[in-house]
């Protein structure tokens, strides 16, 4: 007997979950699959950290204090020499991945139009007359086949689904090493010490352990730390784990007596979105589609926006009854010109710090060449604004460093121009071959001009 569904999803990471969550309210029929089981979903190592904003802007709920480890307060960034320390307010959490995927998951299973497969490994779409209408899944030891009107594919980095599309197609996209990060991360436990400030989380900019990335001090409680950091792929720099035991233990927070709880590292992208997130019969979200941050590499909250735009697109094409590219199109419109338009920007910002050095980094941050206040709207924003009093002031305080100031004039403009270039993304897909000819021309025009400046 044929198993036909209305949407199957692969992968029930945050993304895949949130996107389960918003149809299963809808009252599609859905087949949800996973290679981890319960007690691992949701698995992969990072920070935890997730602004308090992203769970409403993706129509879910806040998070039950069950999920909630920590709240945050503020972020504090640390420069180089850690003498000079910016710190941002906002409103956050750390959460407990496992209890909140397992939360959501059992929200959307108490609609009796779910069906959801652990333990289950989705090994290839199924493609017929040019469209995307399954999967082949491994269950236990039987291989079966699915089918449905539209797969989500959210499989994560390693875009099980994705990797084996035509690749003609311009939903197949491939990354560039240069645009990931590895991470690393041990969560421990303090024997004898209480951390100060327990709802300050930190990061710190420093391109001799964290070259290209940052490393993290992210309180979980009085006691335990999510810690790692993250280096930029395709570099030929050493493995994050080694560095960590190198010499990010010899780091005075890292240097008290500890014990680690559990250690793991993952590679991430750190880049713009996806050309496109739909083809015929198949969405992309999460970091298979690149809904991330490229700056700090933050995944949960970009890979929710994706989901709940998805969700509302699958339900247009449902009520149109067309499953084609153009009858998804609109996840494309709606996230482009929504997140994608801020992401594209701090693309643009990401590849700037990526090739500051330490002394670089410290002098812009003492001088305040992006003042303390401005850092949070550049991130929220994706916008370097700044009044002209303070431009004056920053061209003062910049004198001794005028290269710098020049390349900082550089990617306000084409962060601008970035953003720009997202917010009018093509109503139709006849027109995205020439919109991204135009994306990647901008994009190396910026590495052109940024490369003259040293």
């Amino acid at each position: 007997m044929e198993k036909k569904y209305d949407v199957i999803i692969a992968g029930l990471g945050p993304a895949g979950t949130v996107a389960l969550w918003h149809l299963a309210k809808q009252g599609f029929r859905v087949a949800a699959f996973d290679w981890r089981k319960e007690e691992t979903l949701w698995g992969k190592p990072c920070g935890d950290a997730l602004g308090a904003h992203h769970p409403r802007e993706a129509g879910l709920p806040d998070p039950p204090l069950s999920t909630i480890k920590n709240t945050v307060k503020a972020i504090d960034i640390y420069a180089p020499g850690e003498e000079v320390r910016y710190r941002v307010f906002g409103e956050g959490y750390i959460i407990d991945r496992n209890a909140f995927g397992k939360w959501l998951l059992g929200e959307a299973l108490r609609h009796s139009n779910v069906e959801v497969f652990l333990g289950a490994k989705v090994l290839e779409p199924l493609i017929l007359d040019g469209r995307v209408v399954g999967v082949k899944v491994r269950i236990s030891d039987r291989v079966e086949e699915y089918y449905a009107n539209v797969v989500v594919e959210a499989t994560g980095f390693s875009r099980a689904i994705r990797n084996k599309l035509p690749r003609h197609w311009p939903i197949y996209e491939p990354i560039d090493p240069k645009d990931t990060n590895i991470a690393y991360r041990e969560i421990i436990e303090y024997e004898d010490y209480e951390i100060e400030e327990p709802n300050v989380i930190r990061i710190y900019l420093d391109q001799e352990i964290a070259p290209g990335g940052y490393w993290w001090y992210f309180p979980e409680s009085r006691r335990g730390v999510n810690v790692g950091l993250g280096v930029q792929g395709g570099m030929g720099y050493p493995n994050p784990m080694q560095i960590y035991h190198e010499k990010l233990l010899k780091h005075p927070l890292l240097s008290k007596s500890h014990k680690t709880v559990t250690a793991a590292g993952a590679p991430l992208p750190t880049r713009r979105p996806s050309n496109t997130l739909v083809g015929p019969g198949i969405v992309v979200i999460g970091d298979a589609g690149y809904t991330v941050n490229p700056v700090h590499g933050g995944g949960m909250g970009y890979g929710f926006r994706a989901a709940y735009y998805a969700a509302k697109a699958i339900e247009q094409a449902h009520d149109k009854n067309d499953f084609t590219e153009k009858g998804l199109w609109s996840l494309n419109i709606d996230y482009m010109r929504g997140l994608g338009a801020k992401q594209a920007a701090l693309d643009i910002f990401r590849r700037f710090l990526q090739r500051l050095s330490n002394d670089e980094i410290r002098y812009g941050m003492e001088k305040k060449l992006i003042p303390e206040q401005d850092v949070l709207y550049t991130s929220s924003s994706g916008e370097i604004n700044i009044s002209v009093i303070e431009k004056a002031k920053i061209v003062l305080r910049g004198l001794r460093r005028p290269g710098l100031l020049a390349k900082l004039k550089i990617v306000a403009e084409y962060m601008k121009k970035a953003k720009n270039a997202y917010l009018e993304y093509p109503e139709d897909p006849s027109k995205l071959p020439q919109w991204v000819n135009g994306v990647e021309q901008l994009f190396s025009e910026f590495e052109a001009k940024i490369a003259e400046k040293g």
